[in-house]
């Protein structure tokens, strides 16, 4: 059976041919034509991906003398780390030294992102869960320094230890931390970029280039012991609450109440704590030294308790250049009325000398007589 196309379809299909030849010449003349002198050709922006900051893993990126162990979490095993291979986050890393022989290892937790391990030295990393950027490690023994972008975003890595914790890392950092029986020692040193620092009743908000604290708390966590050893960076102090009232509204509130202190070379803080037989609360005990030793403040209080608080109790040693001109002048007047009331006595006394002599010779005169 033949099939009959009418009339008016067969004009209508080829109109439809021509349409789409002439839309597909156009395309085509379109691309082939060039640009005219001095106009713009259009450019094509591709997004960049965004840069990576770290691995998925840990990545032993070399091993130069030295033993290097490496057991992975939930396992009692220690196996040879191997150059290049990755390792899963929540680790734990030892470091030996050969007698006599260098140390050179370093482990990478991104492309610009290296620890380095120059000695014997023991470290973990934290577990962090699915699509988590941020990284954390732990310290357990040793000297350990970082190396990271100076440009890291606030809050993706973390030094941590057992009583203090080191944030907001960019730029170069050396750790030393050594644990005992009697509790741990630890020496943070920012070499360059900055970093934070902060454990209980303390916190440095930003350590700059060069900056250096040694760190020391017993294993009970009741003694603490801040000393500057390089650099000037500003302690925020926890003093305890204190009521504060409100004259407007008449209202009274518990506040925090703290004490911004210049740590410097040599100075020191000291921080004694201790549990109340009555209630538990921690009471603590908070000094400053300088670099003379002497004490320049002093506060006690207990935790979340505003009633109890010494508030502020040393009296200051060292007076003022205007006190000190006064009470040099307070003594020199001293002295001139000491002296102003001892010559009477002498003239006394002188009198009573030349009477005596005058007697003396009187009754020689006499004898000669």
């Amino acid at each position: 059976m033949q099939r009959t196309i009418s009339k008016s379809s067969a004009l209508a299909l080829a109109a439809a041919c021509t349409c789409v030849f002439l839309f597909s010449a156009r395309g085509q003349d379109a691309e082939a034509a060039p640009a005219e002198d001095g106009a713009a050709t259009p450019e094509v922006t591709v997004a960049a991906k965004p840069e990576k900051l770290f691995y998925p893993l840990l990545r032993c990126q070399r091993i130069d003398g030295g033993s290097v162990q490496v057991r992975k979490p939930r396992s009692q095993e220690w196996v040879p780390a191997e150059e290049g291979r990755f390792y899963p986050l929540g680790s734990e890393v030892r470091v030996s030294a050969d007698d006599g022989g260098g140390v050179s290892v370093k482990f990478a937790f991104g492309e610009k992102a290296v620890l380095t391990v120059t000695n014997a030295a023991v470290f973990a990393t934290k577990e962090i869960a699915i699509g988590d950027k941020a990284r954390t490690l732990v310290l357990k023994g040793g000297q350990l320094g970082l190396d990271l972008p100076r440009t890291l975003p606030d809050g993706v890595f973390t030094v941590s230890a057992p009583f203090f914790t080191c944030s907001n890392l960019a730029g170069e950092s050396l750790f030393t931390y050594s644990a005992g029986g009697d509790g741990d020692e630890a020496v943070v040193r920012c070499v360059t970029g900055s970093m934070a620092l902060e454990g209980r009743h303390y916190k440095v908000e930003r350590m700059g280039a060069a900056n250096q604290i040694r760190i020391r708390t017993t294993g009970d966590d009741l003694f603490t012991s801040l000393r500057g050893e390089s650099g000037d960076c500003k302690v925020h102090l926890s003093q305890g609450l204190v009521q504060e009232k409100n004259f407007e509204t008449g209202e009274v509130k518990d506040v925090p109440k703290s004490l911004d202190f210049s740590l410097s070379p040599q100075c020191a803080i000291k921080i004694f704590r201790a549990k109340s037989t009555v209630g538990g609360r921690m009471v603590v005990s908070m000094m400053t030294f300088g670099p003379s030793g002497d004490m320049l403040n002093r506060c006690a209080f207990a935790e979340d308790r505003a009633n109890v608080n010494s508030g502020e109790l040393v009296v200051a040693v060292s007076l003022p250049d205007a006190e000190k001109e006064k009470a040099k002048a307070s003594e020199a007047d001293a002295e001139a009325v000491e002296s102003v009331e001892a010559q009477p006595e002498a003239s006394e006394k002188g009198a009573d000398d030349g009477q005596k002599k005058d007697g003396e010779k009187k009754n020689g005169d006499d004898d000669g007589l």
